[in-house]
């Protein structure tokens, strides 16, 4: 074997190596944010337990294409059915609002009031620009230790992950998910990348 060769098949040995280095950290973080997330999820106003404060997490309320977006819908439509059934007595809206074409608690508040939600216990985060911001703001300006949070599965799972390590008592109410195989491919995919990022800086607030 020439030394080109030698050469050739160790950096492929490297590349094997680190690329299964990769994967067992991703892997890591995919349990790490499942696992903290167990037991503290529901889909089923009549099993979840009672909190004073909902936090509902915000999204654009339309998508790229200008139709409406069916992630925010969807939360809307649980954090009705969780008012109404009486689970929560109060709502922090939290989300990003980047001037008078991005207010995403402003949308929320009025699709909210539309669908019966009174106005008097709403409360509007604009400065929710990243999870970790909404549970933060919850916590540090609202005085929220504890709380249902309302988002897709796969968001809260997330986020109860962090809620663990920030000191905020949390569970979390799953709103359904978008029918658009598409789009739940897509978020999947984003949604293991914000993981491994959501376990790396959590590693670091310990410090």
């Amino acid at each position: 074997m020439s030394s080109k060769d030698k050469l050739r098949k160790r950096m492929l040995w490297i590349f094997v190596i680190a690329m299964c280095a990769v994967l067992a950290v991703v892997l890591w973080c995919q349990l790490a944010v499942v696992f903290a997330a167990k037991g503290r999820m529901y889909s089923d106003t009549d099993k979840i337990p009672h909190r004073e404060v909902g936090l509902l997490l915000g999204t654009n309320p339309t998508g790229r294409t200008g139709r409406p977006n069916q992630f925010f819908l969807r939360r809307i439509d649980a954090t009705v059915d969780l008012y109404k059934s009486g689970k929560i007595d109060r709502l922090i809206l939290s989300g990003a609002k980047r001037g008078p074409d991005i207010d995403e608690p402003e949308a929320m508040r009025n699709e909210l009031i539309s669908r019966g939600v009174p106005d008097s216990i709403l409360t509007l985060d604009g400065r929710g620009y990243r999870t970790i911001n909404s549970i933060l703001n919850a916590k540090k300006v609202y005085g929220v230790d504890s709380c249902t949070i309302i988002s897709q599965r796969f968001h809260n799972q997330r986020t109860l992950y962090l809620t663990s390590h920030l000191g905020v008592d949390a569970i979390a109410y799953n709103a359904a998910h978008t029918s658009s195989r598409r789009w739940k491919l897509l978020m999947m995919g984003r949604e293991c990348f914000a993981r491994v990022k959501a376990v790396f800086e959590m590693k670091k607030h310990k410090k």
